[in-house]
């Protein structure tokens, strides 16, 4: 039977298909490479954008011309950043020439040195906007005492899955797929990432204080293999169902606004944990292999404010 040629519709990573026509069956294949997340983002950012465009055709004036309409709208520049790189991908996969050129680009430099200007600081693992609230060591350390003080298995797995995610930086994608078998001593394998499309692994090392408090929920919770995260119904009832990473996301905000911590997101544990290392005087080699981050900008970033007040000027002339 002849494969099913994909038409070109709108934002649907298989419903699009490039000038050289492909088959439903490769463009499958190829979506199945693409991190869940980044397909969502892209999808929600494009749509938006086609309403907007409202049947115009998308040229580098235009985007420029959205992407000032996303910051007259108070949208941060992470968040526009990932418009144009959706016009641009859905672009490439209809086989034709990226959107942004000369005048977007001029557009979002304007945007971030704007932004700059209006950007206040407000301490050590505190968000910028467009940056989520970093949880140290220290504030995971308080999240988790409120969470294990509820007396519930719920409460013993929200702690457990905070710590796991503050000691292998974890993305929340990545903690709810961990299995029992992924624990192996004092170490978490995790199959595939990110940043790990092809599934090499990588063991990360979990500290004492969290392989006991996964021990305890485990135990709780009677959990000896499968899923460790999992749904939990109202009276402390656990199911076999793995936790969805929208739970995961929920569940992080709850405690943390509990604990007194706004602006908190999934990815706090990360930019927490690489304030924490820089704190602690890790260098930007290790603060990049701990997160696994492709490049070192990254947690330079998240931990700036620390790096600046270990640099020359803080070391040699003092405060």
């Amino acid at each position: 039977m002849k494969n099913e040629i994909v038409p070109v519709e709108s934002f649907s990573p298989t419903s699009l298909k490039p000038a050289e026509q492909m088959s439903r069956e490769t463009a499958e294949l190829i979506v199945t490479a693409i991190p869940e997340n980044t397909v969502r983002a892209y999808r929600n950012a494009y749509n938006k954008m086609t309403e907007w465009l409202s049947g115009r055709i998308n040229t580098d004036a235009l985007l420029a011309d959205y992407v000032t309409h996303l910051y007259r709208q108070n949208y941060a520049p992470a968040t526009i950043q990932i418009a144009v790189a959706a016009a641009n991908w859905v672009a490439r996969w209809e086989g034709r020439e990226k959107v942004s050129g000369t005048i977007t680009k001029e557009a979002l430099h304007a945007i971030r040195v704007n932004d700059s200007k209006k950007e206040t600081d407000k301490g050590k693992g505190t968000a910028r906007r467009g940056q989520v609230r970093g949880l140290t060591w220290d504030d995971v350390h308080r999240v988790c005492e409120l969470a294990e003080h509820s007396n519930t298995i719920a409460g013993l797995r929200d702690s457990a899955l905070i710590q796991l995610m503050s000691d292998g930086l974890l993305r929340v994608s990545e903690a709810v797929a961990v299995n029992g078998s992924h624990l192996r001593g004092k170490s978490l394998y995790v199959p595939r990432s990110k940043t790990d499309q092809e599934g090499r692994g990588k063991s990360l090392h979990i500290t004492a204080h969290t392989r006991t408090a996964i021990e305890t929920y485990r135990q709780r919770a009677g959990i000896d293999s499968g899923a460790v995260f999992r749904r939990i119904r109202k009276g402390d009832v656990v199911t076999r169902e793995r936790l969805t990473a929208t739970s995961a996301r929920r569940i992080i905000k709850k405690w943390a606004q509990k604990a007194g911590f706004s602006g908190v997101s999934g990815h706090s544990m990360r930019v927490g944990s690489a304030v924490s290392l820089a704190q602690k005087n890790a260098s930007l080699v290790e603060m990049q292999q701990a997160g696994r981050w492709k490049d070192p900008k990254m947690p330079a970033h998240y931990a700036e404010q620390v790096l600046s007040e270990q640099g020359a000027i803080a070391k040699y002339k003092g405060d």
